[in-house]
């Protein structure tokens, strides 16, 4: 596994994260499963598809170091973590019971009252508000194709069967329109 990979991958995530709205309160309880990379590996080896078992050892760990030093020391901060081994977890009704005896005692979560819990409430449920709120960058070497791709993609795509019109004007896949006189 190329590290410089996986760490340009948290880098991305980074900057995602950095510049997204931060109007979202973070959520009230983590719930944290804590399962070694060997484990992971180990059941990805037995179980997993032929893309999956291409996951590398250190991949995996490299992962379990970066939740362990940054993300769950970041998120108890703001939110209750409740943390599990793999066999503490499987006593569901267990941790259920751990969730609702929580005592949110976190900002921001004691800072809400009954209106700003509604506008946020009415902000979430318009999925075009939510996503113009975000500032994404426009160039992400991983998915943005350029105009020769671009090009060669579009014809290609317009190549395919009932593709070539819009719908209802392919004689291909049995459309029947009506030239207007």
């Amino acid at each position: 596994m190329n590290v410089s990979l996986f760490s340009s991958g948290i880098n991305h995530y980074n900057e995602i994260k950095n510049v997204s709205i931060d109007e979202f309160l973070p959520p009230h309880v983590v719930v944290y499963v804590d399962v070694p990379a060997a484990d992971v590996y180990k059941k990805i080896q037995e179980k997993g598809n032929a893309a999956e078992k291409k996951v590398e050892l250190s991949y995996l760990q490299n992962i379990e170091d970066v939740y362990k030093s940054s993300f769950l020391p970041q998120i108890s901060e703001t939110s209750e973590v409740l943390q599990y081994t793999a066999a503490e977890a499987q006593n569901v009704e267990q941790v259920v019971e751990d969730i609702e005896y929580v005592k949110i005692s976190k900002a921001p979560w004691t800072e809400q009252n009954d209106v700003t819990l509604h506008h946020l409430r009415i902000l979430v449920q318009d999925k075009c508000k939510v996503t113009n709120l975000f500032n994404l960058p426009t160039y992400i070497p991983e998915v943005t194709v350029g105009g020769l791709d671009y090009d060669k993609l579009y014809y290609q795509f317009r190549s395919l069967v009932g593709r070539k019109y819009a719908t209802g004007y392919n004689e291909d896949i049995g459309d029947k329109y009506i030239w207007l006189k």
